[in-house]
């Protein structure tokens, strides 16, 4: 039962780490992208990346989720590296007035921190929803919200949350 009420107070911290200032500021910066959205996360992250694009669909903004496309992930993981599998993507599919938008725990995952720096080299602007403190993509994002808390579970579960309440200020505000 302890451990529970541990997960519990942990969620509960990370809940109250939401900056909705800075999730209002992201919210409007979101709408500004004239392009497409490329999202991206790892493990628990990429499944909160692939529910932030159905959000950011149903608000009609152009998304697409990169790891989605399970056959080209593979053969770039295979063909490079894991890590390189996001920027070879984006350096075939983004054009002009296109966003990345990671989604990380830590904010240190290299695969997020290559597809960052690609996103960079390309003026893609650039958006990350971070746990431990954002970690090195802290840094790498024109646009983000960090929360401190360093547990995976609750960061991942607060991140859903997040990006629901994204849903809500992008649906009541396009």
């Amino acid at each position: 039962m302890n451990r529970l009420a541990t997960y519990h107070a942990d969620l509960m911290m990370a809940l109250s780490q939401i900056d909705r200032p800075a999730l209002e500021r992201l919210a409007l910066a979101l709408q500004g992208v004239k392009g497409t959205v490329y999202v991206l996360g790892n493990g628990g992250s990429q499944s909160n990346a692939s529910h932030l694009v159905l959000h950011l669909i149903m608000s009609k903004i152009s998304a697409v989720d990169l790891a989605s496309q399970i056959a080209m992930f593979t053969a770039f993981s295979n063909d490079y590296a894991f890590a390189a599998a996001s920027l070879h993507a984006l350096r075939n599919m983004s054009k002009e007035g296109d966003a990345l938008f990671v989604i990380s725990g830590s904010g240190d995952s290299p695969d997020i921190l290559v597809a960052l720096a690609e996103a960079r080299e390309l003026n893609l602007k650039t958006f990350g929803l971070l746990g431990f403190g954002g970690g090195a993509a802290h840094w790498m994002c024109d646009h983000c919200l960090c929360l401190a808390m360093k547990g995976y579970g609750p960061i991942e579960d607060c991140h859903l949350v997040i990006i629901h309440m994204l849903q809500e200020l992008l649906r009541h505000t396009v």
